[in-house]
């Protein structure tokens, strides 16, 4: 089995202007711009030249100091599943390991490849890319993975979020926004049945969460860009089909507050104009 070179594409967040003023996060290139390619030439049928595995990321990371290393972690585990490694060079390396379909070479011999020539290449896939936007005082973490084994019959993607406060550096979650996970969970299916932005959603729903008053607590959500709305995902199969895809219910911050308490903090958050009082 043969390896191409391995390298690295980190992307550094900076903190820069006076510790009085709002932090702002703007980016670099610390190494040659690359990406993970694995490739191996065993030919596991007779009439296919090669099959290889291809991995490749680009990730945004934070300088320390940016985020709080509770945080960090957090978006150490979001990119690599790991928020243990000593440090996020050691989780990449690891995780390169954990996503390798080399040792599953079986499978491969099962599947079954009609041709009608002997130069068909396959390829299993593993892509991840993670990117940052900011204003005054929030900055949003979207991390993006694909991937795709030979022989199956769909690949799997998934977006994850991570939100900071740049005052703090911490991460905020949705029990730092809202007093009742409860009545969250049953505002959730209010905007489903009630609001139109929602509608491909609620068109789209398995029958079991048809007309429910609680909907599962989603452990994904971000804030939109005008802060006017929370919006909410649910991955694949867990609400739809995989032919509908990653799910996203907004949450009008007004609206959301007349269905659910929010927190001081989401109210310092959103400003006194954004929700009902």
């Amino acid at each position: 089995m043969k390896r191409l070179p391995i390298c690295l594409t980190l992307a550094t967040i900076l903190l820069t202007g006076c510790t009085h003023e709002p932090r702002e996060i703007t980016t670099h290139t610390i190494s040659n711009n690359q990406c993970y390619l694995l490739i191996f030439d065993e030919n596991l049928f007779d009439n296919v030249d090669t099959v290889g595995l291809e991995i490749g990321y680009s990730v945004e990371w934070p300088d320390k100091g940016v985020m709080s290393p509770a945080a960090m972690r957090e978006l150490q585990y979001l990119c690599f599943g790991d928020s243990t490694a000593a440090t996020v060079e050691d989780a990449a390396k690891q995780w390169l390991a954990s996503v390798s379909y080399l040792d599953d070479d079986d499978a491969l011999r099962k599947k079954q490849v009609d041709s009608l020539d002997n130069t068909i290449q396959f390829y299993s896939y593993y892509s991840l890319e993670s990117s940052c936007w900011q204003d005054s005082s929030i900055a949003v973490f979207t991390v993006k993975s694909e991937s795709y084994r030979f022989g199956g019959a769909h690949g799997v993607y998934s977006v994850d979020f991570l939100t900071v406060d740049k005052a703090t550096g911490n991460a905020i979650h949705l029990t730092d926004l809202v007093a009742d996970t409860n009545l969250f969970c049953e505002a959730i299916a209010h905007a489903l049945q009630d609001l139109d932005v929602n509608k491909d959603t609620r068109e789209c729903l398995f029958d079991e969460f048809v007309d429910v008053e609680r909907m599962p607590l989603p452990h994904n959500y971000t804030i939109d860009s005008a802060r006017n709305s929370i919006i909410v995902y649910y991955g694949l199969y867990e609400i739809t089909c995989y032919a509908c895809g990653i799910q996203e219910v907004t949450l009008p911050i007004f609206w959301l507050s007349k269905h659910v308490p929010l927190t001081p903090y989401a109210k310092r958050l959103f400003g006194p104009d954004s929700y009902f009082q």
